[in-house]
């Protein structure tokens, strides 16, 4: 019977990946994603700077891991918070969950922080903007209402309410009128 590396069979190997991905999460709250390097993480995790390229291929894939599971997590929460709502009720309430979600993604909410516009999150129709559609029941043919869904959650992020009623309000009054729904 031939052993393996212990980090790269099942149970063992999953385990190290998670702690890599704590420690970059931790890290990048503390510094920032821009000022966190793989040998930070690397320590803050307790393995090798080798191990760290081994288990998750690379600075940037790692962000891109981390980015791709925050996002998909808000977007289960966004779902589930949803779910059987229609028009109006179910705008506000996907706006309103996303933006909770994303300030409660640590990953996702510091690389937000670190971007000064909107960039390639956008992505049209295809993007995030077409999501933020699908998810509130918006279906108008005027694609730009997903930027100004994406851009008022980002608003509530940067901007919290003083309180979810106080940001339901707002959204409710000000956000979903305009949409149509």
């Amino acid at each position: 019977m031939t052993q393996g590396d212990w980090l790269l069979d099942g149970r063992r190997r999953d385990a190290a990946v998670r702690r890599i991905h704590r420690a970059a999460g931790e890290l990048f709250l503390e510094r920032g994603i821009e000022r966190t390097t793989a040998d930070a993480i690397a320590r803050r995790a307790g393995c090798s700077r080798a191990t760290f390229y081994r288990l998750v291929g690379s600075r940037g894939a790692l962000i891109d891991a981390l980015l791709t599971s925050g996002a998909a997590a808000v977007v289960a929460r966004v779902e589930e918070a949803t779910e059987g709502l229609a028009g109006a009720d179910r705008a506000t309430e996907a706006i309103v969950t996303a933006a909770a979600a994303i300030r409660d993604d640590p990953v996702v909410a510091a690389w937000l922080r670190e971007r000064a516009g909107l960039g390639d999150l956008l992505g049209g129709p295809e993007g995030v903007a077409g999501l933020a559609r699908t998810l509130t029941g918006v279906a108008r043919p005027d694609t730009r209402d997903g930027e100004w869904i994406v851009r008022s959650v980002l608003a509530l992020v940067a901007m919290p309410g003083a309180d979810a009623a106080a940001e339901r309000e707002l959204v409710a009054t000000y956000v979903v009128p305009p949409l149509g729904v």
